[in-house]
């Protein structure tokens, strides 16, 4: 529905005294909202009409006054139409603030998802990675498509959202946009993100979804058991690009390193100690934080598979020939691993964040090495990451119980009660 517009100018009389001119003041309404404003100029009593609200007669004088206050009248009326346009959410304070030129300029969300998504840019590769700016971007361009779909308009006011916008976004991103759990909870965190940044710097007087919550509900993680690894191992893939991505999520099961970690995992990063051991030491891309894992027989075996010569080496990787393995996009390698799967025998939903939790539950935690250790190896900041990573297996607990009996199976013994002859 159009909002209802209008300007009015009147006298700002004192009623005490007796004044030869009087200050001109201006009145904006807009949906019963009203802002007043001066309009620097200073009229005699007897040239103002009322009724009108300009002055009367065709004097030169008079005729000064109207043309000031049409021009007024003009400019407000463009500012006005403007943010009709542009906006949508109008009010008598933002035309004033418009067309008078103080006061905060009023940030538009769309505006403010530009600009944050800028100056992200900016920083990838120096503290930022290129991941969480498409991140941003797709939260920028979900905003759009709802701002559009549910209120009619380009972009809307940052003063204009409250937290029920927050909660209908969600629900658009669920069951419009078909978005996962995980998805939309990674959506509105960023959301949340980016207005929190803008209230911190001044830029908008509240902080809309400040106590707005999603929570979504941790899915189940899936990891490859010891009977899985063989099958992958063993099993026939019926493509040379299949077996290299195999190789690829091998080597992450029996080494723990990321998508990311292996993508730039290059020599100088495989160490020799002199007892003729290789390890891993480099920093995690996403935590920024040192791990070190030592090579596994089947990590080290994979890992001579690839050591190709020189002029080869240079065909695959024309731009880093120190790259350890020729690693292809995210989204390929996980679409790859589910044929891989699937010819393998594996009915379990394989991506490569899997060969992590591999690594953390059957080849570590299984196998009794402690969560501390683990951590290290996996370059998590905190445990408590670890511990997502790390499931209680039957096995384990099979395990723990077996170690308990071989402690403490002779400390303790309960006397053996005689069974009465049955008469």
């Amino acid at each position: 529905m159009r909002s209802t517009f209008k300007v009015l100018f009147y006298l700002k009389k004192d009623k005490h005294k007796v004044q030869p001119v009087v200050p001109v003041m201006g009145r904006i309404t807009v949906n019963g909202t009203i802002s007043q404003f001066s309009a620097k100029l200073n009229v005699p009593p007897h040239l103002w009409e009322v009724k009108d609200g300009r002055a009367k007669g065709k004097s030169l004088e008079a005729d000064r006054i109207n043309r000031h206050l049409d021009n007024i009248r003009i400019q407000i009326g463009k500012h006005y139409q403007s943010i009709c346009d542009h906006n949508g959410y109008v009010s008598a304070d933002k035309v004033k603030n418009a067309c008078l030129g103080f006061g905060r300029k009023y940030k538009l969300l769309l505006e403010l998802c530009d600009e944050f998504c800028k100056d992200y840019k900016t920083r990838v590769d120096v503290d930022r990675i290129i991941h969480s700016l498409l991140r941003y971007q797709t939260l920028r361009r979900d905003l759009s498509l709802f701002v559009c779909r549910n209120y009619k308009v380009r972009d809307i006011p940052l003063a204009e959202p409250d937290q029920s916008f927050a909660e209908k976004f969600t629900a658009y991103l669920k069951h419009v946009r078909g978005l996962a759990d995980t998805t939309v909870s990674v959506e509105i965190k960023s959301l949340k993100h980016i207005v929190k940044k803008a209230f911190n710097d001044g830029q908008t007087d509240k902080n809309p979804f400040a106590y707005y919550y999603y929570v979504a509900e941790q899915p189940e993680i899936e990891y490859l058991t010891e009977e899985d690894i063989n099958r992958l191992i063993n099993g026939r893939v019926s493509q040379q690009r299949q077996d290299r991505t195999r190789d690829m999520f091998l080597f992450c099961c029996f080494t723990g390193l990321s998508y990311a970690d292996l993508a730039k995992l290059n020599y100088e990063e495989l160490k020799q100690t002199p007892d003729g051991e290789w390890w891993i030491g480099s920093i995690r891309q996403k935590t920024k934080v040192a791990f070190t894992v030592k090579l596994l027989p089947v990590a080290k075996a994979i890992l001579e598979k690839y050591r190709i010569p020189t002029n080869r080496f240079n065909r695959l990787f024309p731009g880093n020939p120190d790259r350890v393995f020729p690693v292809a996009s995210l989204k390929s390698s996980d679409a790859s691993l589910k044929h891989i799967a699937r010819q393998c025998g594996i009915t379990k939903n394989l991506k490569f964040h899997c060969a992590r939790h591999t690594f953390a539950t059957t080849v570590t935690l299984m196998n009794g090495i402690p969560l501390e250790t683990v951590s290290k190896m996996l370059g998590h900041k905190y445990t408590t990451t670890t511990q997502i990573y790390a499931k209680v297996t039957n096995q384990m607990i099979g395990n723990a119980i077996s170690r308990i009996e071989d402690q403490i199976g002779e400390q303790f013994q309960f006397p053996t009660l005689k069974k009465e002859a049955v008469r």
